[in-house]
């Protein structure tokens, strides 16, 4: 299909003098000047001032801006000056689709220089598979680079992404070993050793009870393949179980330089005393005072008003030791207190979390009929519901399923939004 640009152009004689000139022809070229009279031209009507139609052939020419060039002749044989257009050469009205692409890792060899990547159906949008050759990299992480090409050799951006490269994609689970405490270095633990090895699956092994430390909460295990022994990321389970009792609740509320603890329980045989502990990171936690239990089966209440006069954290972190008259312990959940009455921001713990989140407010004046929301990455909404004015308030969460959540939380004096992770 050709291509053609219709102009209009004026044109006058070079100078006035006593005899008549007119200007009689015309000249044009794109780009490079050929020279004077080189150039493709045309008889135009005499006149000593002229305005005149042309129309240029651009079939050949690239797409994209070019320059045209034009200039005229009197009939004394006097060019004019040059005068230049800018212009463009459109593609041809044609679908535009992505037809082929390339990648490569690591290093950028240059456009068109990737290895090819076949587009099966060329398309305005294309969703395409391909495999890529890892053969001769060295083992560990690389970066994998890929972009695409459309019909007229326009190249898309690039984009990248992480891989990693393993000696062997067979290789097996042969060990492991697992701590309460204190972590030995790897090695050093308490040695695991699986019957059947194998490449991924679930693994089981008993610990004796006598191997279990007194008041341990926490099991730490991590697994090691047959490939140069290596060793997994360590990974942690809570391992305490609910009380030998009912607990009813347990709250903290923060009263100047007292945290006030207050709990209820029932259903209370054999049980001795409450130890009250106290962390900061909610992870190592200190005994603070200890309550005698009443060991009756009717309800129970009790109380602690802990002083936390000059303590500098921003949140404490409480939970109850049960011990019984065997001396056997089990331990509660863990509540929050924020510790600086000055801040009006509201927390939420835990976080990650399984069955429920704790919302955690230093004013909860303003939570008196807040709206809650959660709100999953698809922007549904998975949970609303109206809070109190409590300093902390649980929430179930246990019907949503495992991801990334947003959460909302309407006041009268604004939103609060806060990412909750729900394992």
């Amino acid at each position: 299909m050709k291509t053609i640009l219709t102009m209009l152009f004026s044109a006058a004689t070079l100078c006035a003098a006593a005899q008549d000139t007119s200007v009689i022809k015309m000249e044009y070229f794109i780009d490079t000047d050929p020279g004077v009279g080189n150039a493709a031209s045309m008889s135009i009507p005499a006149s000593p001032d002229v305005t005149f139609p042309f129309t240029i052939n651009l079939t050949g020419y690239t797409v994209g801006f070019h320059k045209l060039y034009i200039r005229t002749r009197d009939n004394l044989g006097r060019w004019s000056f040059t005068a230049r257009r800018n212009i463009e050469v459109l593609a041809p009205q044609t679908q535009n689709n992505v037809v082929s692409g390339e990648y490569f890792i690591d290093q950028d060899p240059g456009f068109g220089a990737g290895t090819a990547i076949s587009v099966s159906t060329p398309d305005t949008m294309v969703l395409q598979n391909f495999t890529a050759a890892l053969t001769g990299l060295a083992e560990g992480f690389h970066k994998l680079y890929g972009r695409f090409r459309d019909t007229y050799g326009n190249w898309s951006q690039t984009f990248r992404r992480n891989i990693e490269v393993i000696k062997d994609e067979n290789n097996q689970v042969i060990n492991g070993e697992y701590f309460f405490k204190t972590d030995n270095g790897f090695g050093d633990c308490s040695p695991v050793v699986f019957a059947t090895p194998s490449a991924d699956g679930t693994f089981t092994f008993n610990i004796p009870a006598a191997q279990v430390p007194a008041n341990a909460d926490t099991l730490f295990v991590r697994v090691r393949d047959d490939i140069d022994s290596r060793w997994s990321l360590t990974t942690l389970t809570r391992v305490g179980t609910a009380l030998p009792l009912t607990l009813l609740n347990f709250t903290a509320v923060k009263q100047s330089d007292i945290v006030q603890l207050n709990w209820q329980t029932s259903n209370e045989i054999n049980t001795s005393y409450f130890n009250i502990q106290r962390s900061s990171d909610a992870l190592h936690f200190t005994t603070v005072g200890v309550v005698k239990a009443n060991n009756r089966s009717s309800i129970n209440n009790y109380s602690y008003p802990d002083n936390i006069t000059g303590l500098s954290a921003e949140t404490l972190y409480y939970r109850l030791q049960e011990v019984d008259i065997d001396a056997r312990s089990q331990y509660s959940e863990i509540v929050a207190i924020k510790m600086d009455n000055t801040k009006t921001g509201i927390s939420i713990y835990p976080n990650p979390a399984r069955s429920y989140v704790n919302i955690i407010s230093n004013k909860p004046e303003e939570l008196n009929g807040a709206i809650l929301t959660i709100v999953d990455m698809a922007g549904k909404v998975t949970l609303k519901q109206t809070l109190s004015a409590n300093n902390q308030q649980q929430i179930n969460i246990s019907a949503l399923a495992k991801g990334m959540y947003i959460v909302h939380i309407l006041k009268t004096s604004g939103v609060e939004t806060k990412k909750l992770v729900k394992q």
